[in-house]
């Protein structure tokens, strides 16, 4: 039953003794013990004659009692009084169990068997309610686990031996148990081992600062607060540097955020399953069904990173240029591409590489292609070494693949004029991603395993390049070209321009043609 106290509750008692008070009614002007409800406790005050006694009592309908349960102060040294005579009893608010604060003296509440609404989980079983809030505290700090909990500057002699531990303060959570870290800082420490090109400092559990010469391992990261790793010239023992390693304590969603917004940037894909596939009998696609994470992006705190979506049928989605976006709907690969900011038609049997992007609230984006090849081969090639600059927006977007379109494809499934592409790390290309064309272009096809395929791929061909150092191509151009601005070409004459085909010189800039 609950606790209550009401205000002007006051009745007479002719009881006798110690033992439970049968109440008399109500005095003039106050209510009746009755506004308690029956079974309910509360806090009482008992007055016979110059004896006086506070407690909690259960009051109890049946026969309109009080039961005197803990006597808290009595004028009989905190025990029951003797009622005799006529006597008073009333409800009051105890000193004992008032919140109270006055100048220095910070608040002092006290309870007992405190639990857990509808679960009666006992969380402190204390009289004093200061003991249970330092209880959880004190819980608090051991689910954070091991770092810093402070900011520090530290220094090295470049050229020396020595460095400099500021004071720093952190925690340790591990198997070892939970200690509370603070280091009073320190300067011309000795590296012990200058002999070792890294030394990795550290503060123990016992506030001790440490070094060591191996690789921290996972359970060193739950053991000890890493604070540095110092660099040292093996061939000349000095310190060439160092670097924080500190883990910040209660800064771990944001790190996480940190990574992943960071990964993203580099154009990791963070889906799973959704497989794009063509369509015979139009140029939309369908998307199978899978998921996305976004750090935080359901909204729901019990299950945050996860969209999980259904399969899409003839998708819909927005187009997208470098600036700008339409109004969405769109279900059929365009044959436009980008060609320097301006939409361009596709010429004779020219191919474009769309890019598909979705964000997590299941909107599909593609942003037109900023190259015009010859060939789907071409295409493949091409797509993932352009120069591309990716609408701002889409920064946020998973990049899922390129769609490759020739001018005359009716279709997007069993045919060869069209054709997905599913991106993998490295090859996003351009500026839309750091590893822009790593595995080709960044590597001088080094790790093109069928060097005669990559030729063919490039346009240049199995005999272009001879041992008698002669560079051959082809004599007739097939394919819109742009010089690039402030670049010049050559190219061996006579050279054919196909009908529709164009070759821009920019301004500033020369074609050869010897």
């Amino acid at each position: 039953m609950a606790l209550l106290v009401k205000d002007r509750v006051k009745e007479t008692t002719a009881t006798t003794g110690t033992g439970t008070v049968t109440l008399g009614g109500a005095s003039a002007g106050f209510q009746a013990f009755s506004v308690i409800g029956d079974g309910n406790t509360t806090f009482y005050s008992l007055v016979s004659g110059d004896d006086w006694e506070v407690g909690v009592g259960t009051y109890t309908l049946s026969g309109t009692t009080l039961s005197r349960d803990t006597v808290l102060e009595s004028s009989n040294a905190g025990s029951a009084i003797t009622l005799s005579g006529t006597s008073d009893v009333f409800c009051t608010y105890p000193a004992e169990r008032a919140v109270y604060r006055d100048s220095g003296v910070e608040p002092q509440l006290e309870s007992s068997n405190i639990t857990v609404d509808d679960t009666s989980l006992v969380v402190v079983d204390t009289t004093n309610l200061q003991t249970f809030a330092d209880g959880v505290d004190s819980a608090l700090l051991k689910a954070r686990g091991t770092g810093v909990s402070t900011t520090y500057v530290s220094t090295v002699a470049v050229g020396g031996t020595t460095f400099a531990q500021p004071a720093v303060t952190g925690e340790i959570h591990s198997d070892e148990g939970y200690f509370d870290i603070s280091y009073a800082g320190a300067t011309g420490i000795t590296v012990t081992t200058l002999s070792a090109a890294s030394t990795y400092v550290y503060i123990d559990k016992t506030g001790a600062l440490q070094q060591q010469t191996t690789t921290p391992t996972r359970q060193d990261w739950t053991r000890k607060v890493f604070t540095m790793r110092i660099a040292v010239d093996v061939s000349t023992n000095l310190i060439i540097g160092f670097e924080y390693l500190n883990n910040p304590i209660g800064h771990y969603t944001n790190s996480i955020r940190d990574i992943y917004t960071y990964l993203l940037a580099q154009g990791v894909p963070f889906k799973k399953n959704q497989v794009v596939t063509g369509r015979a009998g139009d140029l939309g696609f369908d998307v199978a069904a899978g998921t996305l994470l976004e750090f935080g992006g359901t909204g729901d705190i019990y299950d945050p990173n996860i969209r999980s979506f259904a399969a899409v049928a003839n998708a819909t989605f927005f187009l997208a240029t470098q600036t700008a976006f339409d109004a969405g709907g769109n279900t059929d690969l365009p044959k436009f591409w980008d060609n320097a900011g301006t939409l361009t038609a596709l010429g004779s049997t020219t191919v474009v590489g769309h890019r598909l992007y979705r964000f997590s609230n299941g909107n599909f984006v593609m942003q037109y292609g900023q190259g015009n090849y010859a060939n789907i081969d071409l295409a493949k090639a091409g797509v993932m070494l352009e120069d591309y600059i990716l609408n701002p927006i889409l920064e946020n977007a998973t990049f899922f693949g390129w769609w490759l379109i020739q001018s005359t494809a009716t279709n997007t499934g069993g045919t060869t004029l069209t054709d997905f592409i599913e991106y993998t790390i490295g090859v996003q290309g351009g500026s839309s991603g750091s590893l822009a064309g790593a595995l080709l272009k960044g590597n001088n096809l080094s790790d093109v395993l069928d060097a005669a395929t990559a030729r063919t791929n490039l346009g240049i061909g199995a005999g272009n390049i001879t041992a008698s150092g002669l560079y051959e191509h082809a004599n007739t151009i097939s394919v819109d070209y742009s010089i690039a601005s402030g670049n010049n070409a050559m190219t061996a004459g006579p050279i054919t321009i196909d009908s529709g085909i164009s070759v821009t010189i920019p301004t500033g800039s020369t074609w050869v043609v010897a």
